[in-house]
């Protein structure tokens, strides 16, 4: 295994999306699951209320409509997100990432400053089937699509992952 890897690519806008919808719904095993049980119930609230003629409180009608707003907020939230990038010129930016057993480097390129990365500042790291998304803190990620690199340096960049991070590394393929 080389003491490094080194990589320079594009985060297109379609890339950027699917990763904000991956924080957003499939992060947490069961988080998916619960935004749709809630938005079910919020959906149940409504009908309970107006075709089943049901006498409901000021409270439920407020917690339905809180639930049955929620999915939608959510996904304007991630188009939102998706928009920005895609009007701020940040896709067509070469992103340059270094790696190894000590450290994580990420810089933009026409930018001088780069920033070096201890191991224990990443807090955890996905792997997905097109890209690797790594974690600074719950939501400030960095996207890494494997599009960037052969098969051997992505066999290699998930050692390190695995290796350093431990159980905050995980498996998505």
């Amino acid at each position: 295994m080389p003491e490094s890897y080194a990589f320079s690519f594009r985060v297109d806008a379609e890339t950027f999306r699917r990763a904000l919808y991956f924080n957003t719904f499939f992060k947490q095993r069961l988080q998916v699951v619960l935004v749709a049980i809630m938005w079910l119930i919020g959906a149940g609230i409504a009908v309970a209320g107006l075709a089943l003629h049901h006498e409901l409180s000021n409270v439920m009608w407020l917690c339905g409509t809180v639930l049955l707003v929620t999915l939608p907020l959510l996904i304007f939230s991630c188009e939102h997100g998706y928009r920005q990038y895609r009007d701020s010129g940040l896709a067509s930016k070469c992103r340059r990432m270094s790696l190894s057993d000590c450290w994580l480097k990420l810089g933009v390129s026409g930018v001088p400053d780069s920033e070096k990365l201890e191991w224990r500042q990443v807090s955890s790291a996905f792997e997905l089937s097109d890209m690797f998304i790594i974690y600074r803190d719950a939501n400030l990620m960095v996207v890494l699509p494997k599009s960037s690199m052969t098969s051997a340096e992505e066999d290699g960049v998930r050692g390190v992952l695995a290796y350093r991070l431990g159980k905050a590394f995980h498996n998505r393929t």
